[in-house]
């Protein structure tokens, strides 16, 4: 089977097609998306990585979000208003449109979120304060919270936040892409896939996309599954460590909150090789390096005054060879530190750069070091070779008649024993990978990742069952691939 990746960094597009063998290829980001996607012929399954939406987060002018709250009587929360469900998903209080109407003309900010306390059991009213809020704001502005499908209101107010403010350009990006392939999925932060729709859904599961691609895709090079990734980028150097063939995951926090945001954990280094240097080594990236038609003198520029040629490595010697010299060592020990501090024992290299910084950085460091071929564009391979992965979190209440699928409800009209609902939601999560274009193979193994149920009883009897249940299909790189 053919696989077409692409990763979309803060410098380049990256591309990658593997199709028993791997092409790669670099676009600048300058020339923009459609550039990149205009330059290759897609054949195959597509799907793309990007780091823009943290970007966005990270790097981006401040931006304001107001968040509508709909927490239920005796539980104040910042901007709540009345309405309210209860835990078995009934309303007991509808909105007053008229109150949601003069909170949105009294508080205009860029962005909207929108979160009921027991909206994961019911949706109905965070939907009904969506549809008032459009005649005030695009739909890409406007996050609803039930989609996260997990309980504990405080996480998933501040995830929906951000989910307000990466939204848009997630909504742009998928409009750019899907002319191009219509079915095309995105790389998750946690190393699998999931169609567009799904992302639209919860922006926030391409947090730490990059990283989690090249650590995939480093592993698929150099066939290491114990080993740190050490990544240089254009803006920064990221080192991912792997255990038994995959990164560790971590919670985010988001300005000290606690998020619904799991991503893998990666250590960034603000310096990458389009970092500016003036009297020191900068972290900021300000243009390209003078060797790629830039102005300013970069890591780029110092290694070709230090003997390298890369792009037209003469217009970089203008710099000064000593301060050229000093902004390469400062580079390598601070790396080193980090690489030495890991307890690594051996670094797989990725980044253009790689080739010219990794020996150095690991005889300074004390370890091993492979760099595979094609690591200029590990990320794009990882994303190409990556496979489906998707959670379902379900809660079932039989004396209501309802399932809730991640956030949606649908009717039920029979009941199942404690195993026919984890065999059938284990079924159905296939049955939606597969959906996606997953291989079979890929789908056999779903994991039981939560599960808790009780009876309600009446009279002596037992008249109800609520169950509550995550089923899960790991990341990780398809069949289709090794």
């Amino acid at each position: 089977m053919l696989f077409t990746g692409v990763d979309i960094g803060g410098t380049n597009t990256d591309i990658a097609i593997v199709d028993g063998g791997v092409l790669t290829r670099k676009v600048p980001n300058d020339a923009g998306l459609k550039r990149a996607l205009d330059s290759l012929e897609i054949r195959g399954r597509l799907a793309v990585s990007t780091s823009q939406p943290l970007n966005r987060l990270v790097t981006g002018r401040p931006s304001s979000v107001h968040s509508i709250t709909i927490p239920g009587p005796g539980l104040p929360s910042p901007g709540s208003v009345a309405g309210m469900v209860n835990h078995r998903g009934d309303v007991l209080e509808e909105i007053d449109p008229a109150a949601i109407r003069a909170v949105l003309e009294e508080q205009v900010s860029e962005y909207l979120a929108i979160c009921g306390k027991f909206s994961v059991r019911n949706p109905a009213l965070e939907e009904q304060v969506k549809a008032i809020a459009l005649s005030y704001y695009p739909p890409g502005r406007v996050a609803t919270s039930h989609g996260l499908a997990r309980l504990g209101f405080p996480a998933r107010r501040v995830t929906t936040e951000v989910n307000a403010r990466i939204l848009e350009i997630v909504a742009e990006m998928t409009r750019t892409i899907s002319p191009y392939a219509r079915d095309f999925l995105f790389f998750k932060g946690d190393g699998g896939l999931t169609s567009a729709g799904a992302v639209l859904q919860n922006p926030s599961v391409l947090f730490n996309s990059s990283p989690a691609a090249v650590a995939l895709g480093a592993r698929y090079l150099s066939g290491r599954s114990d080993c740190l990734v050490v990544d240089i980028g254009g803006t920064t150097t990221d080192l991912v460590p792997l255990y038994n063939g995959a990164p560790r995951m971590q919670d985010i926090r988001i300005d000290g909150n606690i998020t619904f945001i799991r991503s893998i954990q990666v250590v960034n280094i603000p310096f990458g090789g389009d970092s500016v240097i003036e009297t020191d080594l900068c972290p900021r990236r300000e243009g390209n390096p003078m060797a790629f038609g830039g102005v300013r003198p970069t890591l780029t520029d110092a290694l070709n005054c230090c003997g390298a040629s890369i792009g037209d490595a003469t217009r970089s010697r203008s710099m000064d060879p000593a301060i050229a010299e000093q902004a390469v060592r400062e580079y390598i020990s601070g790396v080193s530190e980090e690489v030495h501090a890991s307890g690594a024992e051996i670094i797989v290299g990725t980044g253009y750069l790689a080739g010219h910084l990794i020996p150095e950085i690991s005889r300074e460091a004390g370890v091993r070091c492979i760099i595979p071929e094609h690591a200029d564009c590990a990320n794009a391979i990882g994303v190409a070779v990556s496979r489906v992965s998707l959670s379902l979190w379900v809660h079932m209440d039989t004396g209501k008649g309802r399932m809730v699928i991640n956030g949606d409800l649908m009717r039920i009209d029979q009941d199942m024993d404690d195993d026919e609902l984890i065999a059938w939601c284990k079924e159905e999560v296939r049955r939606r990978a597969v959906e996606m274009g997953a291989p079979e193979e890929d789908v056999a193994d779903v994991s039981l990742e939560y599960f808790h149920a009780y009876d309600v009883v009446r009279y002596g009897r037992r008249t109800e069952r609520i169950a509550d249940l995550q089923v899960s299909i790991a990341p990780g790189i398809t069949v289709d691939a090794e």
